[in-house]
């Protein structure tokens, strides 16, 4: 059997509010994690976020119920994840929203109707990571949206798929180029879109324009995803070499 790396963890001094429930833990690989949990909206009271020792962000003070849980959940699971990795605190939010996670961790936080899932990998091993969770497109709502979503080289691929396959493999590619956003953009500093991707190969997206030095045109990242019967996960984590 495989002898884990990840450090024990310590009794927390917080309590789990009522509107996160379901908590799962996996080690994706060494000084890799994923952890996950539902949430409901309609149980954040006042004090949950003073239950769970997390502070609640001036900028989503005045925000509905749903984006503040959302939040508490990302951050609650963030904060399980990183003790799994031996750290200690949680993810602020920076300008542009994204996630600033504490010295010596890279990750990732995704929510999908009712679930928050984080992946945390230790910075001395991992480069970056991307995790994004999308339910199931209808057939008809893939249609509109397959023209935003994919390249031309990816949906002449489509032809001959039933329209059940057809949204399945749009609703898959647009998660991945999800994952592969939230990877890269914080190494880059550049945003990018959907058409500066494509899927060329099963299990890789190969830019389609330059974002750095290092990722250049024609640069393969693999990414690898779980299919679900609500939707689809999908991750990419880069290692240092």
């Amino acid at each position: 059997m495989q002898q884990s790396h990840l450090q024990p963890i310590v009794m927390p001094d917080y309590q789990r509010p009522q509107c996160l429930s379901t908590i799962h833990r996996e080690e994706i690989a060494d000084g890799l994690v994923r952890v996950g949990c539902r949430y409901q909206a309609e149980r954040l009271f006042d004090d949950s976020f003073s239950l769970a020792a997390i502070p609640l962000p001036a900028s989503l003070a005045s925000s509905v119920n749903k984006r503040k849980t959302e939040y508490l959940a990302g951050r609650w699971c963030a904060r399980e994840a990183l003790r799994m990795l031996g750290l200690d605190g949680i993810p602020g939010m920076g300008a542009d929203r994204a996630p600033l996670w504490p010295e010596g961790a890279v990750g990732s936080i995704t929510h999908s109707k009712g679930t928050a899932e984080v992946m945390v990998a230790d910075a001395r091993h991992w480069l970056a990571v991307g995790l994004d969770t999308e339910q199931w497109l209808t057939a008809e709502r893939a249609d509109r949206l397959c023209r935003e979503l994919l390249t031309a080289e990816e949906r002449e691929k489509l032809k001959g798929l039933s329209p059940m396959q057809r949204a399945n493999r749009i609703t898959l590619i647009f998660s991945a180029k999800e994952s592969l956003f939230k990877a890269l953009y914080p190494l880059t500093g550049k945003r990018f879109y959907f058409h500066d991707a494509a899927r060329r190969n099963p299990h890789t997206l190969t830019l389609l324009t330059t974002l750095s030095d290092q990722w250049k045109q024609g640069s393969e990242v693999p990414f690898r995803w779980r299919e679900r019967q609500q939707g689809v996960l999908s991750w990419i984590a880069l290692p240092r070499y």
